[in-house]
């Protein structure tokens, strides 16, 4: 028999996420299509009708918002949405008629839940369990208490390494600064030494250059007025000046040829 687009079966033939609870009341399966909070109730389309004109205020959600309908009911099974009914002895399991018949159809012993459950509002277990869940809640705080000062402890530490960081690469930048400093400052000194030596030898090639000219000069101008003595004189003086130029010509092209090179020194 089809209804609104949810299908009705006697007993279990099918099995739905949610079946319909109202259905279930006249032991049929129908799938749930809706769910009322307030009501606590699935509901199929057929049922969520008869509902919606008893109770026209309550707010009843649809398969659109699914998430919204786990949680409400404490007898239903988280797996399979259907009621918890049996315990499983073997594996010490609330299962309801879904979980045995997929996943403990080799297990041997259960017990009803109602059977289970007689008396046990008198058993120390159960007067026990508000006054254990405050102290595993206390623990649990305790704990978060602890995990949130961690975490300001683990950004304090992340702050401070930064700033230490930071004021070791100031640092650095100091030394490097002052290496680069001193580096210039011994260039420019090297500098200076080697343009002055270029200087004084361009002047001393100039000014030897100009003392043989003169001297060459005279000596023409002495033959030129036949005096002999004077001309040898001349000659000798030439000879000696050329000698002390050659000198000093082949000391400055012996001189290795100074160049600029920059090694850095690897240590740094």
């Amino acid at each position: 028999m089809a209804y609104g687009g949810s299908s009705m079966y006697k007993g279990s033939d099918l099995i739905h996420d949610y079946s319909c609870s109202k259905c279930e009341e006249d032991d049929l399966n129908t799938e749930a299509q809706h769910f009322c909070p307030q009501c606590e109730n699935y509901l199929c389309d057929k049922c969520v009708t008869r509902h919606g004109s008893y109770y026209k205020k309550h707010t009843v959600f649809g398969r659109g918002d699914i998430q919204k309908w786990a949680g409400f009911f404490i007898d239903r099974c988280d797996k399979h949405r259907d009621k918890l009914n049996v315990h499983c002895d073997d594996h010490q399991e609330l299962c309801c008629s879904v979980c045995v018949t997929l996943d403990h159809r080799l297990c041997s012993k259960f017990s009803h839940l109602d059977d289970l459950a007689r008396g046990f509002l008198n058993t120390a277990d159960f007067k026990l369990l508000p006054a254990a869940v405050d102290n595993i809640r206390s623990k649990l705080d305790q704990l978060m208490n602890a995990g949130k000062k961690d975490q300001i402890s683990l950004k304090d530490s992340y702050e401070k390494i930064i700033a230490e960081i930071k004021a070791h690469r100031k640092e650095i930048n100091m030394i490097l600064d002052q290496i680069e400093k001193k580096t210039v400052q011994q260039l420019d000194s090297l500098m200076k030494d080697l343009e002055q030596c270029a200087k004084d030898d361009l002047e001393t090639c100039a000014k030897m250059n100009d003392q043989l000219k003169d001297m060459v000069d005279k000596l023409n101008q002495i033959t030129c007025n036949q005096k002999k003595t004077n001309s040898y004189i001349g000659f000798r003086k030439c000879q000696t000046m050329l000698k002390e130029v050659t000198t000093v010509m082949q000391e400055i092209q012996g001189r290795p040829k100074e160049g600029l090179r920059f090694k850095s020194d690897e240590s740094v």
